[in-house]
């Protein structure tokens, strides 16, 4: 995802202050929130020194902001892609996570910064804290779609498709030449087994269908019914 501040705004107080928090997300995404420095991250804003320490008192105050930062615009840049892409069926939902995670590596060092967020969240109680209630939101609005699909349990759907796109994203980033394609793979047939079969990504591959009716059980006393419905043999 893009973190470029607004080139209009970029002279205002705010706007520096968005071109060094996205800098500072760059450094991060680098070398992790210990490589954090207000020399560091005024370099590569491309600032003066003493705008750092005019906006930030400490590290660890420009580490929390940055990762807030993030999650704002996080949740902009994806309720913006839900109004271009809504997902209506199940395919569409697919390639709305599709383009997600495809903007997502447009700028991998951004990626990065989300991980190491997650990572410092569990040692930062007020990062924790924000952290949580923003991948809630992520989940009530994945939610929302699944229920309209026909899920069953949709939130325990989204948090299983959500912890699902996240393996691929670290695998991702450890060997950056896997296709996406092999996520839209996965997506469809996790998402058709979760909407339940009425919807049509359930059809994209007749395998799914059959492993999804391994794990129907039989309803009891359907042996019985169809012994019941055999046409009686005629002894002679």
């Amino acid at each position: 995802m893009r973190f470029e501040a607004n080139e209009r705004a970029s002279t205002s107080a705010e706007g520096r202050r968005r071109e060094i928090l996205a800098a500072a997300l760059r450094v991060i995404g680098a070398g992790g929130p210990d490589a954090i420095t207000h020399r560091r991250v005024a370099a590569e804003a491309g600032v003066a020194l003493g705008s750092l320490t005019y906006y930030f008192e400490s590290r660890e105050d420009l580490v929390r902001e940055a990762f807030r930062y993030y999650l704002q615009r996080s949740s902009e840049l994806l309720i913006a892609l839900g109004n271009e892409i809504p997902p209506t069926k199940a395919e569409d939902l697919v390639e709305l996570i599709i383009e997600m995670t495809r903007r997502e590596f447009m700028e991998p060092a951004m990626l990065r910064a989300e991980y190491e967020m997650i990572l410092y969240a569990a040692r930062d109680e007020a990062v924790s804290r924000e952290f949580v209630a923003w991948e809630r939101g992520l989940e009530a609005r994945l939610a929302a779609n699944l229920e309209l699909l026909g899920a069953a349990r949709p939130v325990a759907a989204a948090r299983t498709i959500i912890e699902m796109v996240r393996g691929f994203e670290l695998e991702r980033l450890a060997r950056p030449s896997d296709p996406i394609d092999d996520l839209r793979y996965r997506l469809s047939t996790v998402i058709a087994a979760l909407v339940g079969s009425r919807d049509a990504a359930a059809t994209r591959d007749g395998a799914v269908q059959m492993q999804i009716s391994k794990f129907t059980r039989p309803r009891r006393g359907s042996r019985e019914i169809s012994r019941r419905t055999e046409p009686r043999r005629t002894i002679r």
